[in-house]
Parts: structure tokens; C-alpha cells; sequence
């Protein structure tokens, strides 16, 4: 996961990694948001370790832009997690 939130934290422009513990927290809850909707962003059976996948890190990182409100864009941010989350949930490719 520590990939994933250095990741998150270069595409907001971030030097520094105060933040790191809310970018976690984040990404953490939009797993969980994925898993509600049947998204299965696991790779592992128990649950514990995110796929490497293009599109579960970009959802991740659209979810906590949103939170962040970067850019003073958060709904714009929303929306498109949103549509992404929806679209993974309706492929084949990402459900449980």
C-alpha cells in the first residue's frame, strides 16, 4: 500500500508526507466502497494485499482527490470515481 500512497501523493503534487496517514485512510474506504459494489480489489484471498491493476489504483486515486477536494474539483473527482467504480462492478474482470 505504500506504493500506492506515494503514488497518490505525487499526483497531488505533495512534497512532503504529512498527509500519508489520511491518503491510507482513503484509499482504505474506497476499498471498501469498491467491495460494496462487487468490485474485488483483492488479490489475495485474505483480502490483504490491492491488486496491481490500472484501474483499482486510478479509482483509488480519483477517490481521494474527491475527499481532498484537489484542485477545488472534488465532485468533479467524485464523478468520475463514481463511473469508474460503477463500470468495474458491471465487468466480469473485477467482481468476486
Amino acid at each position: 500500500m505504500d506504493e500506492l500512497v506515494t503514488l497518490i501523493r505525487n499526483s497531488m503534487r505533495m512534497k512532503h508526507s504529512a498527509l500519508d496517514e489520511a491518503i491510507r485512510n482513503n484509499i482504505e474506504s474506497a476499498v471498501a466502497d469498491m467491495v460494496r459494489v462487487g468490485v474485488q480489489p483483492y488479490s489475495d484471498k485474505e483480502n490483504k494485499i490491492l491488486k496491481d491493476d490500472s484501474l483499482i489504483r486510478k479509482a483509488t486515486e480519483l477517490y481521494c482527490k474527491a475527499d481532498f477536494d484537489y484542485l477545488g474539483k472534488g465532485l468533479q473527482f467524485e464523478a468520475s470515481y463514481e463511473k469508474l467504480r460503477d463500470s468495474m462492478s458491471l465487468s466480469g474482470d473485477y467482481n468476486e
